[in-house]
């Protein structure tokens, strides 16, 4: 197991070295000039932009900026916002509560109303039931979370007035107004992704009760309900497990419409701005910073399957 991880661990720093290349190179073809941006586009003076491109390092070659912002983030530097000024790392201290706690808060929500409803289709022998919740599961799929986050907020905080927007105080301060202010996103967020894991629930259960200890527990005469505890559940975890490690992934990097439609200060948002602004060391440090989070969630659920199934083993 050790040996695993430190396997795993070593590969982390050749996944960010290609990702990191390929945002700035992607970057980069993107029309558009930083220094520009920065100046106003209103203002077209050849000696200003040059300067401003100057003291961006923009003049140089592709090859010499990148090679200047990874020597600079080995160094444990995350460098400067174009736009702003101010360091990338007190920018993304700022931001990165909002969307961990977004994630953690949508991840709760989906898993809450995904097990339940998938559970529920995978051990009924009910058709009806169980075209009930593909329905609703494939409804929940294609729904536009931009088009589900407006009607939210137009019925629960313009009409009805239950759920507050645009204000998240932090929940050490006020944990009652944190929750409410973020339920409507958080739930926005969960609504796909609890859809995406109840079908994954239920076709695991399917699947686990076609297997001959099911039958000779049946046989036994044992409950349905203590059948589905003790010898269905556990061993239809494993795929909704993997599951769930990407619907995590995603909801640290993909939450970028959903706090943009609620104004949520997260990743999402300041990544979105940078790429508006051409802000490159902005986008570069949240896309890394994303990835890293994303390769340790899929890492801890690699090590998960272990608990689940004691037949696992990493060399």
């Amino acid at each position: 197991m050790q040996r695993y991880l430190a396997q795993r661990l070593l590969l982390l720093a050749p996944v960010l070295f290609i990702i990191s290349a390929l945002v700035f190179g992607l970057m980069h073809l993107i029309p558009g000039d930083p220094a520009q941006v920065l100046l106003g586009f209103e203002n077209t003076d050849p000696a200003q932009l040059a300067a401003v491109r100057r003291d961006l390092g923009l003049d140089r070659p592709i090859y010499v900026q990148y090679g200047r912002w990874v020597g600079r983030l080995l160094g444990g530097d995350l460098g400067t916002s174009v736009r702003t000024g101010r360091p990338i790392a007190a920018l993304i201290a700022e931001a990165f509560p909002f969307t961990i706690e977004l994630a953690l808060y949508a991840l709760g929500l989906a898993l809450l109303l995904a097990i339940p409803v998938g559970a529920l289709a995978g051990t009924t022998r009910s058709r009806m039931a169980d075209a009930g919740m593909q329905t609703l599961t494939l409804l929940g799929l294609s729904l536009p979370a931009f088009w589900v986050g407006a009607m939210l907020i137009l019925l629960f905080s313009v009409y009805l007035r239950w759920f507050p927007v645009l204000t998240f105080p932090s929940f050490l301060n006020d944990p009652g107004a944190n929750v409410r202010s973020f339920f409507l996103p958080a739930l926005t967020l969960a609504l796909p992704n609890a859809a995406a894991i109840a079908r994954m629930v239920r076709a695991s259960l399917v699947a686990v009760g076609r297997e001959e200890y099911v039958k000779v527990a049946r046989a036994k005469g044992l409950r349905e309900a203590v059948i589905v505890r003790r010898h269905m559940f556990k061993n239809a975890l494993i795929p909704v497990v993997t599951l769930i490690g990407i619907v995590a992934g995603y909801l640290l990097g993909g939450s970028v419409v959903v706090e943009q439609v609620f104004a949520i200060p997260g990743l999402g948002r300041m990544g979105l701005q940078a790429i508006v602004q051409r802000d490159y060391p902005v986008l570069q440090a949240v896309v890394l910073l994303v990835t890293f989070i994303f390769v340790l969630v899929n890492l801890a659920v690699d090590l998960l399957y272990v608990a689940l199934d004691p037949r696992i083993r990493y060399a």
